[in-house]
Parts: structure tokens; C-alpha cells; sequence
């Protein structure tokens, strides 16, 4: 009767801790539901310099350069090093791959020592995707936004990683256009509709005209 009671007393201790153990993983989970990550907002300037001023920068109000560049849709060495770095700091290029988004360009004017820095923000509808500090020297470098984050090459470095400069001069000059996009779809147009009007000519004329211009000698895209 002793042994049965100590088992029952333990089996009630048991269950207890089981409960307890239950409660405090609901309290710690609030209510169950997982919650998406802040987003950054970067739609407007107040809220693109808020955010830079929050690393300690200080920048000048207007961006020395703003335009549209294209997220490449396959990421050769210098853009996995890129990316890695932005993984980093929290951010992920790789959805955006293809997509056009805005590049913000901002003179650093506190920076230590430096006086050619650069603070630029991508900006992809109203929200930070992305962006890096860099030195625009030739012997220059590049990091995340906080002073003390990652810098490029440092995080999964590429077997032909480039320099520090040479991919920023990639990232943010050597990057497709929109306007440049825009452009290749139109010549390709132009194209197409070109070999298609040649195309009719040649079947209207005869086959013994058709010879001398071989239809698969124009381009088709």
C-alpha cells in the first residue's frame, strides 16, 4: 500500500510539472502566432536619413545620385559576395533578383578619418531591401551599415573575390538600368518586326528571289 501511494504521489508530481511546463510555454508564446519581420521603411527622404542616422551617420540631406538599377537574375561571384554581406546585416537580395529597385547615393560626412564615403540605400517600393558603406578610393572598402558590421569578402567569400572597390564601382555603376532595359525590349521589337516584314517580301516575290537573302539570316529577337 506504501509503494502504491509513493507512485501515485509521484505520478501527481509529474503531471504537475507537466502543466506548469505547458503554461509557461503559452505565456512565453503570447498567443501563438508568429510574427513577420519588421520591415524597414525607406519610402520616404525623412525615413531614409532616420535610418542612417540611427548607425551615428551623418549625411548630407540630398543623395548625390539617385536612379533605377536592376537586381541581377543570376548573381555571378561579386554579387554572392554582395549578398552575403546584406544576409548579414539582415538583409537578403535573392527574392529580388530581376527586379528594378531605387539606389539612393549619400555623402557620409562624419566618417572617421574618411571623407569620400558613401552611405547607399536600395530601395524596392517603400521598403530598405538593401545597401552597404563605401569608400570611393581606390584602395577603398566596403561594409554593412553599422560601423562595426561585416565587410565585403569577409562572410563566404567568392574563389575570385574582387576587391572592396571594384565591387562597389560593380554594385552601383555596372549594375542594368531600367531606362537601359527599356531600350533593349524596343531594338528587340524593332527587330522581330524587321525580320517578319523581310520575311513577307521574300515569300512574295518568288522563290527565285527568296534565294539570295536566306530568311534565317535575320535576327528573330
Amino acid at each position: 500500500m506504501k509503494a502504491n501511494k509513493k507512485r501515485a504521489a509521484a505520478f501527481a508530481v509529474l503531471a504537475l510539472a507537466v502543466v506548469a511546463a505547458c503554461l509557461f510555454l503559452r505565456w512565453q508564446g503570447g498567443d501563438g502566432e508568429t510574427k513577420e519581420p519588421q520591415q524597414v521603411k525607406g519610402g520616404t527622404s525623412e525615413e531614409r536619413l532616420a535610418y542612417l542616422t540611427g548607425f551615428g551617420w551623418q549625411v548630407e540631406p540630398e543623395p548625390a545620385e539617385t536612379r533605377e538599377v536592376m537586381i541581377p537574375r543570376e548573381f555571378n561571384d561579386v554579387y554572392k559576395n554582395y549578398n552575403a554581406m546584406q544576409q548579414a546585416q539582415g538583409f537578403d537580395l535573392a527574392p529580388y533578383s530581376g527586379q528594378v529597385v531605387t539606389q539612393y547615393k549619400y555623402l557620409i560626412t562624419n566618417y572617421p578619418d574618411e571623407t569620400e564615403v558613401y552611405a547607399t540605400l536600395l530601395v524596392y517600393g517603400e521598403v530598405i531591401i538593401g545597401g552597404d558603406v563605401a569608400c570611393g578610393k581606390v584602395d577603398g572598402f566596403m561594409h554593412g551599415f553599422a560601423k562595426d558590421s561585416a565587410r565585403y569578402g569577409e562572410v563566404t567569400p567568392a574563389p575570385d573575390s574582387q576587391s572592396a572597390e571594384s565591387a562597389s564601382s560593380y554594385v552601383n555603376s555596372s549594375a542594368v538600368e531600367s531606362s537601359q532595359v527599356e531600350s533593349s525590349a524596343e531594338e528587340s521589337a524593332d527587330a522581330s518586326m524587321e525580320s517578319s516584314a523581310v520575311s513577307q517580301v521574300q515569300q512574295e516575290e518568288g522563290a527565285e528571289d527568296a534565294g539570295a537573302v536566306p530568311e534565317d539570316a535575320w535576327p528573330t529577337d
